[in-house]
C-alpha cells in the first residue's frame, strides 16, 4: 500500500506520489464545497436585500477567486512544493505577463472601484466622451451599455473610472440643457428675449418653468449671440426635448420677423490698370 501512495511522476525537482495527489484533490474539493456553501448562504442575503446584481456579480466573482487561490496554495504546500522556490523562479516570467496585461488589470481593478464605490450602477445614465449611455451591465473588465440609439457598447472600465463622467441618475434628478442662437444686429431684444423664454416654458417637458434664463452672450461677427436655459426631468430624452424647443424658437421668429443671420464678409473691389507688355 505504500509503494502505490508513494508512486507516481517527477516534476522538476519535485516528486508527487499518489498520496501528495490525493491531499491536493482533496483540499482542492473542500475548497470548492466551502465556496458552494457561501455561495447559496449569499444568495440567500441577497434575496431579502436591494443590492444590484452587478455587485451580486462581483462579489461571487471575488468570492471565488479567493477561496480558489487560497485553496491552491494550501493543497501546494500539503503536497511539500516549495512555494518560496516556485514564486522565486517564475519572477521574470510574472514581470513579464504583468507589463503584457498591466491595461487588463488596470480594468478589473477599475471594476471593483465602479461597483464597491457606487459612483456608476446599472441602470444609471451616464455621459461619456459626450455620449449619452445608460449601463447595463458591469461586469468584471467591462461595462456594457446601451445608447439612446440602442447601439449596446461595451467599454472598459478603466475607461469610465479613469475621466470625469456626468452621471445623470444619481444626485438631483433635474438637468440643465443650453439652446444657443444668433439674431441680426438691430433686432428688437426684448422682443427676442420673450420668444425664448416662451417657447422654453411651453415645452411639457421642461420643468421648473419659474427658472428658465436667458443671457446675451456676446456680439458676434454676424448677429448677436442668445443662449436659453431650462430643466428637464429626463436626461435620455434631451435631443427630442431640444430639438422641441428650437421648432418653437424657429416658428416664433418667422411669425415676428426675427433674422436669423447669415455669415457676413465684406468685400472691397480695388480698380486699377493691367499693364501688358507691348510686342
Amino acid at each position: 500500500m505504500e509503494e502505490i501512495l508513494s508512486s507516481g511522476f517527477q516534476l522538476g525537482e519535485h516528486h508527487f506520489s499518489l498520496g501528495s495527489m490525493l491531499q491536493i484533490l482533496a483540499v482542492l474539493s473542500l475548497s470548492q464545497i466551502l465556496f458552494w456553501t457561501v455561495r447559496a448562504a449569499l444568495r440567500r442575503i441577497f434575496k431579502s436585500s436591494s443590492m444590484e446584481e452587478g455587485t451580486r456579480f462581483m462579489i461571487m466573482r471575488l468570492l471565488r477567486t479567493i477561496i480558489y487561490t487560497l485553496g491552491a496554495v494550501i493543497a501546494l504546500e500539503t503536497a511539500g512544493v516549495d512555494l518560496q522556490a516556485l514564486w522565486f523562479g517564475s519572477a521574470a516570467l510574472l514581470v513579464g505577463v504583468g507589463i503584457g496585461l498591466q491595461n487588463f488589470f488596470n480594468d478589473v481593478v477599475s471594476g471593483f472601484v465602479l461597483l464597491f464605490e457606487g459612483g456608476v450602477r446599472v441602470g444609471d445614465e451616464l455621459e461619456v466622451d459626450g455620449m449619452l449611455v445608460r449601463v447595463d451591465r458591469i461586469d468584471l473588465r467591462s461595462t456594457r451599455v446601451i445608447t439612446r440609439f440602442g447601439n449596446l457598447i461595451v467599454m472598459p472600465n478603466g475607461l469610465i473610472s479613469g475621466q470625469t463622467v456626468r452621471n445623470f441618475t444619481q444626485g438631483d434628478q433635474a438637468s440643465m440643457l443650453r439652446i444657443d442662437v444668433n439674431v441680426a444686429y438691430g433686432t428688437d431684444l426684448d422682443q427676442v428675449k420673450t420668444i425664448l423664454l416662451d417657447a422654453a416654458r411651453s415645452e411639457q417637458a421642461v420643468i421648473r418653468k419659474d427658472e428658465v434664463g436667458v443671457l446675451f452672450t456676446d456680439f458676434g461677427e454676424s448677429g448677436l449671440k442668445f443662449s436659453v436655459f431650462f430643466w428637464v426631468s429626463e436626461p435620455w430624452q434631451r435631443m427630442s426635448i431640444s430639438s422641441n424647443v428650437r421648432f418653437k424658437i424657429n416658428d416664433a421668429f418667422r411669425q415676428n420677423g426675427v433674422v436669423i443671420p447669415f455669415p457676413q464678409r465684406d468685400l472691397h473691389l480695388r480698380s486699377g490698370t493691367i499693364h501688358t507688355p507691348e510686342n
